[in-house]
């Protein structure tokens, strides 16, 4: 059992419909910019609530409408990275990983985190002192101190250049298999999608398209039959998936 969305929100211009599965694997959510990506996260997360529907992890129920079940943030066990990172500008690497631990926080317990995502040499530096590329691993780090059921990524690649988003998106697929855990990852960029998603469930005004695996999608729009989003009907160089 994984995470199942199946939730309904009035937004302004049009409703989110969001219904899809994911088990351990990465699925992407892929649309253009405004079509409820993040809102959906969001609504996963326990930042936003939802009109109406369901949405459960694990087995466990974190909101349900019907039920009037609103578990908070702090009880869904969800690891989320903004598309900025939010870091605490006021702490460091090691004391920002410790956060993601809760009250429990043992400073010798960030040490593996710090090693695993090669930021050790960095524990005492703040994040206006990191590169992008170290800013986004003491994201992940903190994350995964937090043992999440399920990771959430809102464009984690958006502020990168060219050259660093590849070996970034590289490095951190490497974790996210790792973790073994259901991910959604948002997108609006079909390259991060080809390199991360194995499995993409289309949005478009706001509606959720279906989930599909990654080569069936890109063969759709190879042969232009995806029909999704105007001007995304260029694949991306074969042999990357």
């Amino acid at each position: 059992m994984g995470l199942s969305v199946h939730i309904r929100k009035k937004l302004r211009g049009f409703c989110l419909q969001a219904d899809f599965e994911a088990e351990d694997e990465i699925l992407a959510l892929l649309g253009p910019s405004g079509c409820g990506k993040t809102m959906t996260l969001k609504c996963i997360a326990g930042i936003e609530q939802p009109d109406e529907g369901i949405i459960s992890l694990s087995g466990k129920v974190l909101f349900d409408s019907e039920k009037k079940v609103n578990l908070p943030p702090q009880k869904r066990r969800v690891g989320y990275m903004f598309q900025n990172y939010a870091l605490f500008p006021n702490m460091t690497v090691r004391k920002n990983v410790l956060a993601g631990m809760g009250k429990h926080q043992d400073p010798s317990l960030a040490d593996p985190f710090l090693e695993r995502f090669q930021i050790a040499d960095l524990a005492d530096s703040f994040p206006h002192e990191l590169s992008e590329g170290q800013k986004q691993r003491t994201a992940m780090a903190r994350i995964a101190a937090q043992c999440p059921d399920v990771i959430l990524l809102d464009e984690p690649f958006s502020a990168l250049d060219t050259v660093l988003k590849w070996q970034l998106e590289k490095e951190m697929l490497l974790v996210l298999k790792e973790e073994k855990k259901p991910t959604v990852f948002v997108s609006h960029n079909v390259d991060e999608v080809y390199q991360m998603g194995r499995e993409v469930c289309p949005m478009k005004d706001g509606k959720t398209l279906g989930k599909i695996s990654a080569r069936e999608f890109f063969d759709q729009l190879k042969d232009g039959t995806a029909g999704l989003m105007p001007g995304w009907q260029i694949l991306p160089p074969e042999g990357m998936l």
